[in-house]
């Protein structure tokens, strides 16, 4: 039987199985409500729960709408351009730290090897390096720099001495680098007049094995400083002439003098030695002969 009320089919049933019209008092549209106002109010009713059933269904699309909401777009837009993207580039970035840090314990790695091998025999190994062992005589270099500019900063801490970073730590940090940018100058010089050929970088790599004794002497010396100071000073000079025997190795591993110059290779070299040994006086010699004094005098001693 079809409900005159919401023309749902039911069958043989005695009420609507959707609305709950009761299809026994009325069989046809035109006879079933006998009370206007009772039949409004079964149609509201079913209204009502029609539109309960149908909101699941309707909110489905509302949630997919075809073009995006403002606030989507701004989100959208904020990817490439916002925080996404900046979240990408620290990304990246810290991929990039990774990836230096690996390639600086790669470095360290080799160079410790570097150093422990060289250590036993630097003139044998001075011979036999090239082009690519130019990092590690950079690096030589550099931690005799820093290891002397912290042996002065040590000192002057333990004696109370005012400007203490600059005068401790700058200034011999600098004096040094420079005696060694002067070292590799005039070993270039030289062979320059003795009209022999030779690459750079090789020399850098030359020299820089020699001078490998030279830090180890300057670990020894930062050490006893806490031990021994009188110790500590002297393995200090013993690293500084070291810089002058690896200057002269350097020189007379190459075949001096083949040529007839003006003057000769003994000159030459003299002349080198003497314009290093006089800047050395001038930069940090002061600074050894204060030390010195403030040792041995009886009101400075450490």
């Amino acid at each position: 039987m079809k409900c005159p009320v919401c023309n749902h089919e039911n069958g043989n049933a005695h009420y609507c199985e959707r609305c709950g019209t009761d299809l026994t008092q009325s069989p046809s549209f035109s006879n079933a409500p006998r009370d206007h106002e009772s039949a409004a109010a079964v149609e509201s009713e079913y209204t009502r729960w029609s539109s309960t059933q149908a909101a699941p269904s309707s909110s489905v699309p509302s949630r997919t709408p075809s073009a995006p909401t403002p606030h989507d777009h701004t989100y959208d837009n904020s990817g490439p351009n916002g925080h996404s993207s900046a979240g990408d580039t620290n990304q990246w970035n810290n991929v990039m730290q990774n990836e230096k840090v690996q390639q600086a314990k790669e470095v360290s790695k080799q160079y410790i090897s570097y150093f422990l091998s060289v250590l036993a025999r630097p003139y044998q190994t001075m011979k036999t390096v090239g082009d690519q062992h130019a990092l590690n005589g950079l690096i030589t270099m550099a931690l005799i720099a820093i290891l002397s500019s912290t042996y002065f900063l040590l000192t002057f801490s333990r004696l109370d001495m005012g400007g203490l970073f600059v005068a401790g730590f700058i200034r011999p940090l600098l004096f040094t680098a420079i005696i060694l940018i002067v070292a590799v100058v005039l070993i270039y010089a030289v062979l320059k007049i003795e009209k022999i050929t030779f690459r750079p970088k090789t020399l850098v790599a030359q020299y820089g094995t020699l001078l490998v004794p030279s830090v180890a002497a300057l670990v020894l010396a930062n050490l006893f400083i806490f031990i021994s100071y009188p110790i500590a000073i002297f393995l200090l000079v013993v690293s500084y002439v070291i810089v002058f025997a690896g200057m002269n190795a350097v020189l007379f591993q190459h075949p001096l003098n083949r040529t007839k110059s003006a003057i000769d290779s003994m000159y030459t070299v003299l002349i080198a030695n003497v314009v290093l040994l006089y800047i050395l006086y001038r930069l940090l010699a002061g600074s050894i002969l204060g030390i010195l004094g403030m040792m041995l005098s009886p009101f400075g001693r450490l």
